[in-house]
């Protein structure tokens, strides 16, 4: 019964670690998104810009190459995040069913230490009636 307490608190420890690291993911794609929201910001008013001045225009052909890098690099890191919460995900999942395996298998010991306890004193209860019975009579 010990070692299913010990292997319980490991698969607590376990689940909230993952739990954790999934918390830090889902922060980190929020972040990336609220950079992606910026970035689109940056493009729209730069092409505000260069339609209002004939130099801007002539130099937003540049910046247009490199806002498409760095919109390809974000949603490639956007992507490798979301696998990265779903493997999470998958894994938190799997850390509680096995923790729900060893808080069952607890329930279940207890309940048979319990049922034991109960067969004793029951037998117990019987062999002094039994006891009492044969004194009574004489």
């Amino acid at each position: 019964m010990k070692a299913l307490r010990t292997l319980l608190k490991v698969a607590k420890r376990d689940l909230e670690t993952l739990r954790r690291a999934l918390a830090e993911q889902i922060q980190r794609e929020t972040l990336i998104e609220d950079r992606m929201h910026g970035h689109e910001q940056a493009i729209r008013a730069e092409q505000q810009h260069a339609a209002k001045d004939y130099e801007a225009q002539r130099a937003y052909g540049g910046f247009a190459q490199v806002a498409i890098q760095r919109r390809k690099a974000l949603a490639s890191e956007r992507e490798i995040v979301s696998e990265e919460i779903a493997r999470l995900r998958a894994m938190v999942a799997e850390a509680h069913v096995e923790m729900r395996k060893f808080e069952r298998l607890i329930e279940l010991e207890a309940a048979r230490e319990k049922a034991a306890a109960d067969k004793r004193d029951a037998a117990e209860l019987d062999e002094f009636a039994t006891l009492r019975a044969g004194r009574a009579q004489p």
